[in-house]
């Protein structure tokens, strides 16, 4: 196991959110059982675990599982993507309720949006599929009003980058094609890498397409296919791979999460507060 954050490790093995789990702690709740030296400080809910020590939540031993579990939502329209709501509005509990617990979704689509929505209890996967430098595409289907042929250039416009008003730099379309047309009104497929809030809404907007309807089919590799709206489906272990290839693997996943600690380990030498246990980590698993 790579060492990871107390927070972290109770949120890879509980199904408790992250306040919960800050909660949890600061009333006592939590106790930490060092399996070799003890950290040089009291324990704190971004304290480093390691493979040999022994979490107890009320007394009790609890223990990340692997990820098992990946699903394909179709969301209908009108659905809030949160796992639940303090005022009972239409959300994601009704499926959260009915699937494995500890899951939670993969990036969000507003309300009217319909379409595929990932849900896992992989947080490695979901970080590296919300991250737009991983480069992993996410189609859109937009119905718009009126004809729209591919020399249109209010796609070129897309393609170059559209000012959405975020103080961030202009987000861009990787590819813009027409997927269908009727006599009134045109289906785009837009593909991004990016996810900022209601992001390809405020770029059709900001081109003037007069945009109907806002679906995404794909995520990666991974297309809802013909699950109907409001079901769902399983990926198979070939998309789940797929998925990780298209973020540059497992392995380069793992390398990431050490690099980052053996950056924190050289912040914390510098501060004169070495992570002696951390520095023996690495040594050990040095690429």
């Amino acid at each position: 196991m790579i060492p990871r954050r107390l927070d972290k490790f109770l949120a890879d093995a509980t199904d408790l959110s992250r306040s919960q789990i800050e909660d949890a702690f600061y009333n006592g709740r939590v106790e930490v059982i060092c399996g070799a030296e003890p950290w040089v400080d009291d324990y704190e809910p971004w304290s480093l675990i390691f493979e040999d020590d022994r979490v107890l939540l009320d007394g009790e031993p609890v223990t990340p599982s692997p990820p098992r579990h990946y699903i394909a939502l179709h969301k209908p329209a009108g659905i809030i993507c949160t796992t639940d709501h303090p005022e009972g509005r239409d959300c994601l509990k009704p499926w959260m309720d009915r699937l494995p617990d500890a899951l939670f979704p993969v990036g969000r689509l507003d309300k009217p949006t319909t379409g595929l929505l990932l849900l896992t209890d992989d947080g490695d996967l979901c970080f590296c599929l919300l991250r737009p430098w991983f480069h992993v595409e996410k189609e859109y289907h937009l119905t718009v009003r009126g004809t729209v042929d591919t020399d249109d250039p209010r796609l070129k416009l897309l393609e170059e980058g559209v000012d959405i008003g975020d103080n961030k730099p202009p987000p861009t379309a990787l590819r813009t094609d027409v997927v269908d047309r009727s006599d009134d009104t045109t289906v785009l497929s837009v593909v991004v890498h990016e996810g900022r809030h209601r992001m390809v809404r405020r770029m059709a907007r900001g081109v003037g397409l007069d945009l109907q309807h806002l679906h995404r089919p794909r995520i990666g590799p991974v297309q809802l296919g013909d699950v109907a709206p409001g079901d769902h489906r399983r990926l198979t272990d070939d998309e789940v791979n797929e998925l990780w290839e298209a973020c540059g693997t497992r392995q380069a996943s793992k390398q990431r999460q050490i690099d980052a600690l053996r950056r924190q380990a050289e912040k914390w030498r510098r501060q004169n507060r070495p992570h002696h246990r951390l520095h023996r980590w690495l040594e050990a698993h040095a690429s």
